[in-house]
């Protein structure tokens, strides 16, 4: 491949800047329609398939968890979607949400992964009644409101998003959900 060299003197100041900026550049990867379709296709992903990297035993752990009380939880969606979903799984899922946003290189894009996220310490909230996550309400609440203002997102999560909002609105500053 032939690529082109340009004389970076000539080039405009905004031109320079927008070649420098990656984290610039690295937002404007997905459009949001290939973003819904990312969401979509990690919410019906296996949780078996992205937690087998916790090794064998975890992974054990993990089928024995999807197998209980209720309905079968197969998916992400399952998991995040479940009427009592397994604690465990949902911790398990915020940690593997919070890598992938820690690596550029990882495996979803960081919007998706921010998303999974909150979804996951969303459904703890309002699942579980339990708090996965050290997060102030005010920290959650800026979270949630930028997660609901996605146009990609699908209208199932953003219903879990929006209960989790009134959950953590409705608890106060100073207590615990």
């Amino acid at each position: 491949m032939i690529v082109e060299e340009r004389d970076v003197s000539s080039m405009s100041p905004q031109s320079l800047a927008r070649m420098m900026d990656l984290d610039e550049r690295i937002g404007e990867l997905w459009r949001p329609g290939e973003l819904a379709a990312i969401l979509e296709h990690q919410l019906s992903a296996p949780v078996e398939l992205d937690f087998s990297y916790l090794g064998e035993e975890a992974s054990q752990r993990v089928r024995a968890l999807s197998s209980v009380r209720g309905p079968q939880i197969r998916s992400f969606g399952d998991l995040l979607h479940h009427p009592h979903p397994p604690i465990e799984l949902l911790e398990l899922t915020k940690q593997f949400a919070k890598d992938c946003r820690k690596r550029p290189d990882g495996p979803l894009p960081g919007e998706i992964a921010t998303v999974l996220y909150y979804a996951s310490i969303v459904a703890a909230i309002t699942k579980c009644g339990r708090r996965i996550s050290k997060l102030d309400h005010q920290s959650l609440r800026y979270a949630l409101d930028w997660a609901l203002e996605q146009a990609w997102l699908d209208e199932k999560t953003r219903e879990l998003l929006r209960e989790g909002y009134r959950a953590v609105d409705t608890a106060g500053p100073e207590t615990d959900v």
